[in-house]
């Protein structure tokens, strides 16, 4: 079943209609999606709050109400919204780089705070960037940024993850300063003699449970059971009896090493569902710092949300607006600048999970932040005591699950323009700042993509006696004529019009006996002002050497480009034929017949017989 695509306007109707077909049957399945979600929505969103650097709520005020913002606002009925680890991670390197040139002196509770105003600055830029998109119907550029790009980006965050997590899975310190992941992953190397023990044990547990159960049903709350376990586990060792058990046994003071593995509790007082709303911190020197940083992150999250919300909708035939879409993830990262919460995309796993659990409308998934809500208020000093080995073992996962190994094979095996575009973009994220990684990967893909577009194809043609087009490129049959016919294909834009009249010119140098040149233009595509600059000079280089030139195959666009330049005149309206789709052939028939009348005023030998019996045949102009 295909999309079925509504126009780019921002409109409320498919939610008004959502609301007044509402029914106890669509409750019923939207709430039993909604229980299960959320069971993974939790461990994810606090996972990539640690994975940002910051505190668990704003993860957590992210996954409810600016979710809850976005869904009532979007079109797609079953996309859920939250934070993302390939997002977090733009959000740690942005406000690493920051606290790193500014605060470096700051430590303790007031570096947390400082981290918390960085973050509401980047989310509202996030978030004012998306709107001005949807306002300005800008949804559809997303299809210039290649996939390509986005896949090796995802396999860039993916290392990121690998190697950050491994610091916490194995207790770890992290190396000090701002560095690319290539030297933290050599620290990490160089560190392994100080591995702390208990803590490595809890997460490899932990890592070990996840793969059981995923392995044993995909629906299984794999994350949220772990985290039972992982909790469960260190409360036991802290118990006397238990102690003491293990010391005997294992000759270590089990106690002492179970106090240093480091808990969610000590990274910051977490509190309850309810956020303070606050005027989001206004730095303008820091803005200036954050503006790359938040573009990019507006951009991964337009498009991890488009690409999601395409994917439901071909599968359910749900209308689909992009750029309402886009309003709808702005207005949610605008939230979430004024509550402490991170920026929010659009989450494929847990989307596909809604899908699949039979959610109906887009009320699954605000009930499934509202459970969050209450797990959070109901469990708050439970989840204090969770190990953050644990949630290092879940993002382990969740990054070995981000890379399609399918859709990896054919971005490298496509094109060798593709090949480069990925691995440039791999190794960029290996060397280089992942913001910087991510446009390093975009600027490559569209200077390859104008590469290929700015060289359009110059086809010669001859005819047959049956009036049939023979493509001389392929016969071989090159010969020297008064009428030389040339089709261009492709795009004419300004990039491609200096290389459109040299060639042009290129063919015509040190031919002495052509006369006249018909260009048709049916396939040409994009023509701006450059290549209507490029054809008036052509045309005066022809006529310099008593030489005509003369256009056909002109589309209703086309046209309208050429009588607003106003080089009709300089071209001439005679020399002019325009396309008409009740008689294909005819424009290009009467285009020859007025090169055979420039020839016939010329010294030059009159037109073969093939032409000539076209000419006869040809009808009477409307």
């Amino acid at each position: 079943m295909g999309a079925n695509y509504l126009s780019d306007d921002i409109s409320f109707s498919l939610l008004k209609r959502e609301i007044s077909a509402y029914s106890w049957n669509t409750f019923r399945s939207d709430a039993i999606a909604a229980l299960t979600v959320a069971l993974i929505t939790l461990p994810q969103a606090m996972a990539a709050a640690l994975l940002a650097g910051l505190p668990l709520s704003s993860g957590l005020f992210a996954a409810i109400y600016s979710s809850i913002l976005a869904s009532l606002l979007g079109s797609s009925p079953q996309l859920v919204v939250g934070p993302s680890n390939a997002i977090a991670i733009l959000v740690q390197a942005g406000t690493a780089e920051v606290l790193y040139h500014h605060y470096r002196e700051v430590v303790g509770v007031d570096r947390d705070i400082i981290a918390l105003q960085i973050l509401t600055q980047l989310t509202f830029l996030t978030g004012f960037l998306q709107i001005v998109a949807a306002g300005c119907k800008l949804g559809r550029l997303t299809q210039f940024v290649s996939y390509t790009v986005i896949i090796g980006y995802i396999v860039g965050t993916a290392l990121a993850m690998v190697i950050t997590q491994s610091y916490v899975l194995l207790g770890l310190s992290f190396m000090p300063g701002v560095h690319s992941l290539y030297e933290r992953g050599a620290y990490l190397l160089a560190q392994w003699r100080s591995i702390h023990i208990p803590t490595t044990l809890i997460g490899m547990a932990s890592l070990a449970l996840l793969i059981f159960l995923r392995r044993t049903n995909q629906r299984i709350p794999a994350a949220f059971l772990s985290l039972i376990f992982a909790a469960v586990s260190v409360y036991l060792l802290q118990i006397p009896a238990i102690g003491n058990f293990i010391d005997h046994f294992f000759a270590f003071d089990a106690q002492q090493s179970v106090h240093k593995i480091l808990l969610v509790e000590d990274t910051g007082e977490l509190k309850n569902a309810i956020p303070h709303v606050k005027l989001f911190f206004f730095n303008t020197g820091i803005m200036n710092e954050l503006l790359p940083v938040s573009f990019a992150i507006a951009l991964l999250s337009i498009m991890e949300t488009t690409s999601t919300s395409k994917s439901i909708a071909a599968g359910t035939g749900h209308a689909l607006s992009i750029n309402q879409e886009i309003f709808g993830i702005g207005m949610g990262n605008l939230l979430a600048s004024f509550i402490g919460a991170m920026p929010i995309s659009g989450s494929a796993s847990r989307s596909n999970l809604n899908v699949t659990l039979g959610a109906k409308t887009r009320f699954a998934s605000i009930m499934n932040s509202l459970v969050v809500a209450l797990l959070l208020g109901a469990f708050v000093f439970f989840i204090t005591k969770i190990p953050l080995t644990t949630f290092a073992a879940i993002l382990l996962i969740t990054a070995a699950n981000l890379v399609n190994p399918k859709q990896f094979l054919v971005c490298m095996k496509a094109t060798n323009s593709d090949a480069l575009v990925l691995w440039a973009t791999i190794l960029s994220c290996l060397f280089f700042s992942l913001d910087v990684a991510f446009y390093i990967g975009i600027i490559i893909s569209i200077t390859l993509y104008l590469k290929k577009a700015a060289i359009p194809q110059l086809i010669e043609y001859d005819f047959d006696q049956a009036g049939e087009l023979i493509n001389l490129d392929r016969s071989g049959a090159h010969k020297e004529k008064n009428i030389r016919f040339i089709k261009v294909e492709g795009e004419l834009f300004f990039g491609a019009a200096d290389l459109f009249q040299s060639t042009l010119k290129s063919i015509t140098e040190d031919d002495n006996k052509t006369k006249v040149i018909i260009l048709q233009l049916k396939n040409a595509r994009d023509i701006d002002a450059t290549s209507c600059l490029a054809l008036q000079q052509l045309n005066n280089y022809l006529k310099n050497s008593e030489r005509h030139l003369i256009t056909c195959g002109i589309t209703p666009p086309l046209w309208d480009v050429f009588c607003a330049s106003g080089i009709i005149e300089s071209l001439g309206k005679e020399n002019l034929f325009v396309f008409d789709e009740r008689q294909p052939q005819h424009h290009m028939l009467k285009a020859l017949s007025r090169a055979h009348e420039l020839v016939s005023h010329s010294s030059i030998s009159p037109p073969s017989p093939e032409v000539e019996t076209l000419f006869t045949s040809l009808p009477t102009a409307p």
